[in-house]
């Protein structure tokens, strides 16, 4: 029986893709604020997700720009095809993400890889399932 081996693009080849995001330059408090948790309240989970009824001038965009902000950088520098699909999945994630955060009282900054791996699970399905239970 033989494996085969997946090769990697060299340690700090043009290929390897980089984290985007620099700590240093976002607020990584791990408290969410109560002025954030209420505009995610008040959000809710079809306006996070930017469905058709997105309300992109509603105030509590402003307020949690702090947690938008790296999530947006990270999205902007994933190595795929800008397709609808592909945007829309992110929207997904980041209403998610975001809907944790009130739920735990604490941003993504202070979570642990099991927490992370519970919520976006381990798989597109598992997702799919997370996704669903947060509506």
């Amino acid at each position: 029986m033989s494996t085969s081996r997946l090769a990697l693009p060299a340690e700090n080849g043009p290929e390897r893709w980089s984290w985007p995001i620099i700590p240093d330059h976002y607020d990584t408090a791990v408290e969410i604020r109560p002025a954030e948790a209420l505009a995610v309240s008040e959000l809710g989970v079809r306006n996070l997700r930017r469905l058709k009824d997105h309300d992109p001038s509603a105030a509590g965009w402003r307020v949690i720009r702090r947690l938008l902000a790296p999530l947006e950088a990270v999205n902007a520098a994933l190595d795929s095809p800008p397709t609808p699909h592909r945007r829309r999945a992110m929207l997904d994630v980041i209403g998610v993400l975001l809907t944790r955060c009130t739920e735990t009282g604490r941003t993504f900054w202070g979570w642990t890889p099991q927490e992370w791996i519970h919520l976006l699970g381990r798989n597109q399905t598992e997702f799919h399932q997370h996704v669903l239970d947060c509506q």
